[in-house]
């Protein structure tokens, strides 16, 4: 709630919506977060002006120096706590942690509820005598003191114009005197433990028990969990810097041969695996094995069980291999030498956590290092260069002492176990307080336990330690082909050296309009990194015709990707990687990753995916249903999404043709009437033919090139096609124009989870228009509205908790659409609500536009849009967009950002009036309405029909759609 009420208003910048608007016209944004012990506030903007940045800071400084606390603004945003919480109420998330959490011993303050509601805020604070507002300015005076807080500013500025900008926004902020250096976890870390077998000390007993949970989603998962608590200061120092919980996560998670997963799925048991730590707190943190369970790995859940034991006794037994822990280092240590920053808001809040977690020396190597100090009783390590292992033998054996410690703590008696599925509704009577969960409890019996205790040895059941990883790349294979001189990383550029064309692709091979191959290649001259991008597309017709194909495609994915799972594991683990993707007009592969060995991995998937294909298909009826699950339950999973999100997919699809997507019911059908053989038959083809295009980027030359591109040649050995039988580009679905006095298309969607009693309304408006400066001034549009609509129905209204604007692009046209979710008004009120506020912002906003705003949200796209790339795989990804979809325009993003040099107020007018109010010279506009309506609740209403189309003529088509209507519309 502080979180909250903190953007609305402070002493020196009373208007509410001060700090938005400000960061609107400098293109930032701002946003926080709350966890269970740190609230974190984060913003950024654009850097060209340093009087704008000193500003910036000021006012978020004002923050933690004199806050308002409205009693206005404090009454209304509870409505958006309440709102914020009934989005959660059906989200596995949240309902799966508050479990977990009512594990806790009631003493300790983990146990509490996670977020709050209105009831918490509002109705248990006048059942206490409490004064709100009062109680929010004590919390805040209390905890928000200058001695408690950490802060991070990540710029172009010099380190000395940045301590002055912070020295002038934050020297103010008080250090509470009644809490000299006391911080709050001082009340119960190392006093309360955190969970207890103590009778009647937790809402829902702890160690020694099963909890059973029914889920919203079609989830089927094992979870244990183990609170880690620290013994002492030495012990958590020894947590950080040694960090044993990642060498036992990537032993426990392993997916290559004799790991703990190859075993699950030999037995059918699984289907996927993961273990890593959550819940990072002063006195304990979680470590946790999560299993993705087949049916029969239900039905034999004690024995998933046992084999994880097992796997962990064997940790315990066979001292682990130290090259095992020196490749963890390795690969820590390769990450580190090639380190990408990239976003300035993501490394910001890094180095505040890591602020608390480290000493001054690693607060940026802290949090991406291993092996922090240099033995148990010596130093940190002091070099920034990167090892290739342990510096010495004390180091590994403190790094084996401390991890051996760690694994004497994930003991039978000490874990938390949880089983998750659907197939419990019905069956369990407990309910969870605050989220209606269903649970029950059902205690491990002795029997059990002792058979856990002395489990089998890891050797019964074909699991050991990882093999070498023979994919981590060579010293000779990380040497950068082209030097890149990256002097001016750190400088801070002025806007003609952002515009600065980026040199683009070059076609290295034509084989013409009915030839084999199109390729492009673009030896990396920017970034001096050894890694490369390969990405082959093969246009052919076919392999997504029917919803029956594109089901088929999914099984062949899913199986493909099992079946290479443990060859790949090593190679990903060493920062290879590939995709294999299906898609409407063929298939496309995308390898990526260190240079040295990425052409022999990619020529083995690549063989395997085509030639071989055969036997990556599933060897039985049972592994095929397996498959076949997956989907099923990831698109029942459909269901259980948020109304907004239905919104968006029910309107997304009027506005592709059909064949280039399906609906969700339609999938569901289709995958249910697909067998093995179905599969065989379509896999033996779908590579034997097609037209090849091709992208090679990064650290490799034209040769290099031209070689990786014939080795995957030979290895697809396909046929080329007629230019007449590559498929065509997607084109976006014009919607009706109609006059602005007409009711718009509407699509009436009844939301399919009976429990979500959320609406949600979106108004997308259609531009056609595909040059450059149609294109940006939608951008320019949406940049001025945005903060404005959310104050509007979010702040002012509180119509809901999710308020938002934005710009979707669809082929080479654009949506400007608006959305709402809500839990107190049915979706005609949000529309009505959109459309007046649409209706409005001309005479409010536009009109009273000045030239020099008009020129700021310029200027602040601008340099959003010249932000110079900080990866290669975002400019390769750029640059492939333009390849597949045949624009081949590499300078887009100079064009636009030459486009919005010439905007003006009047050309934002015209374009907001002829496309968006539909009165400009030619009368008209393109709008899709999306309403989704809940079936109980304050939001809800009529609930709307599946069809609204009585005749098969077009002329007679209804403005209102259902979701059975959709190939009709689509169609015609």
């Amino acid at each position: 709630f502080c979180e909250h009420m903190l953007f609305l208003g402070t002493k020196p910048y009373p208007d509410e919506a001060s700090f938005e608007s400000f960061l609107a016209g400098n293109g930032g944004f701002s946003n926080a977060f709350t966890e269970s012990e740190d609230t974190v506030y984060y913003f950024d903007m654009t850097a060209d002006d340093n009087s704008k940045v000193g500003e910036g800071l000021k006012r978020f400084g004002s923050f933690f120096t004199s806050p308002l606390f409205t009693e206005a603004a404090t009454n209304r945003e509870l409505n958006a706590i309440e709102s914020e919480n009934s989005k959660n109420l059906q989200s596995d998330i949240f309902r799966l942690y508050q479990i977990e959490k009512s594990r806790a011993n009631n003493d300790h303050p983990y146990s509490k509820f996670y977020t709050g509601n209105k009831q918490t805020l509002l109705e248990d604070t006048k059942k206490y005598k409490l004064d709100l507002r009062g109680e929010l300015v004590k919390f805040w005076s209390t905890y928000y003191s200058a001695d408690q807080m950490t802060f991070a500013l990540v710029g172009p500025q010099s380190i000395p114009v940045m301590k002055q900008m912070i020295k002038d926004a934050f020297e103010s902020i008080p250090t509470n005197p009644d809490r000299p250096n006391v911080t709050p976890e001082q009340a119960w870390a190392g006093k309360v433990v955190p969970f207890t077998s103590t009778a009647n000390a937790s809402k829902i007993l702890g160690f020694k028990n099963i909890v059973e949970v029914v889920p919203v989603a079609d989830l089927r998962q094992l979870q244990l969990t183990w609170p880690i608590t620290f013994d002492s200061v030495e012990d958590k120092e020894a947590q950080y810097l040694i960090k044993p919980s990642v060498y036992l996560g990537h032993l426990i998670g392993h997916e290559g041969p004799n790991s703990l997963l190859s075993y699950l799925k030999k037995e059918g048991y699984a289907n996927g695996l993961g273990s890593s730590t959550d819940d990072d707190l002063s006195d304990f943190y979680n470590f946790e094995i999560m299993v993705q369970l087949t049916t029969k790995g239900l039905d034999n859940v004690n024995k998933v069980v046992e084999a994880i034991y097992s796997y962990i006794q064997m940790l315990r037994d066979e001292p682990i291999p130290r090259y095992v822990c020196e490749e963890c280092v390795q690969l820590s240590e390769l990450d580190w030498r090639f380190l990408t920053k990239g976003g300035e808001t993501t490394y910001a809040q890094s180095l505040v956590k890591a602020m608390r977690q480290y000493p001054e020396p690693l607060y940026i190597a802290g949090s991406r290092r291993l092996a922090l100090r240099e033995a148990a009783d010596g130093g940190l390590i002091d070099s920034n260069k990167p090892r290739k292992g342990f510096t010495s033998e004390e180091q590994w054996k403190d790094t084996l002492a401390v991890t051996d410690k760690f694994v004497e703590k994930l003991t039978v008696d000490k874990a938390l176990v949880t089983v998750i599925s659907k197939s419990f509704e019905g069956k369990l009577k407990k309910k969870e307080k605050w989220y209606g969960t269903n649970y029950d409890v059902k205690p491990i019996p002795p029997t059990l336990m002792n058979q856990w205790t002395n489990c089998k040895p890891a050797a019964n059941f074909g699991m050991g330690y990882p093999r070498p990883n023979v994919f981590i790349p060579e010293e000779n294979g990380l040497v950068v082909k082209k030097p890149v001189r990256n002097n001016d990383e750190q400088k801070q550029l002025t806007l003609e050296e952002r515009m600065k064309p980026i040199s683009p692709p070059k076609l290295i091979r034509d084989d013409g309009e009915d030839g084999k191959w199109t390729v492009y290649f673009k030896q990396d001259d920017r970034f001096g990194k050894p890694k490369s991008y390969a990405i082959f597309q093969l246009l052919t017709k076919g392999t997504y015709s029917s919803p029956q194909k594109a089901v088929l495609a999914q099984l062949y994915q899913i199986s493909a990707n099992d079946r290479l799972r443990e060859y790949a594991y090593d190679a990903s683990l060493a920062d290879l990687s590939y995709d294999i993707q299906v898609l409407p007009r063929g298939l496309r592969l995308t390898f990526g990753g260190y240079s040295d060995k990425l052409l022999d991995f990619a020529t083995y998937v690549s063989r395997k995916l085509s030639k071989e294909v055969t036997t990556l298909l599933p060897d039985s009826e049972e592994e095929f249903e397996r498959y076949r699950d997956e989907i099923v339950r990831a698109l029942k999973g459909f269901d259980f999404q948020q109304p907004y999100a239905h919104a968006i997919y029910y309107s997304g699809l009027l506005f592709q043709p059909k064949g280039f997507t399906y609906t969700n019911s339609e999938l569901r059908k289709a995958i249910q009437n697909v067998s093995p053989s179905d599969l065989e038959a379509y896999v033996k083809n779908i590579w034997s033919s097609g037209k090849g295009e091709a992208l090679l980027q990064g650290n490799l030359d034209e040769n290099d090139a031209m070689e990786f591109v014939n080795v995957i040649d030979r290895t697809l050995n396909f046929k080329s096609i007629s230019k007449e039988e590559i498929p065509p580009h997607v084109e976006a679905l014009p919607l009706p124009k109609l006059s602005a006095e007409s009711s718009p298309l509407k699509m009436s969607i009844a939301e399919p989870n009976p429990s979500n009693k959320n609406s949600a309304s979106q108004v997308s408006i259609q531009c056609l228009e595909t040059t450059a400066e149609a294109h940006v001034l939608v951008d320019v549009i949406n940049t001025i509205v945005s903060e404005r609509f959310y104050e509007d129905l979010r702040t002012k209204q509180q119509l809901g908790y999710i308020v938002s604007c934005g710009v979707k692009a669809v082929s080479s046209t654009r949506n400007l659409s608006f959305i709402v979710q809500s839990s107190v008004a049915p979706p005609a009120k949000l529309t009505a609500e959109i459309f007046k506020f649409i209706g409005n912002a001309r005479k409010n906003f536009f009109e009273n536009l000045t030239d020099a705003d008009i020129e700021g949200f310029k200027k602040s796209l601008l340099l959003k849009r010249t932000e110079p790339d900080k990866k290669i795989a975002t400019e390769a990804s750029r640059n492939w967009g333009e390849i597949s979809s045949g624009k081949l325009q590499f300078d887009r993003r100079e064009k636009e950002a030459q486009a919005l040099l010439s905007v003006s107020k009047e050309d934002v007018i015209e374009y907001w009036d002829k496309y968006v109010l539909g009165s400009g010279s030619v009368e008209g506009r393109r709008v899709l309405i999306s309403e989704v309506v809940p079936k109980s609740g304050a939001a809800s209403s009529k609930t709307p029909s599946n069809s609204y189309v009585k005749t098969t003529s077009i002329g007679d088509l209804s403005l209102e759609l259902g979701i059975d209507d959709i190939d009709f519309y689509r169609e015609h």
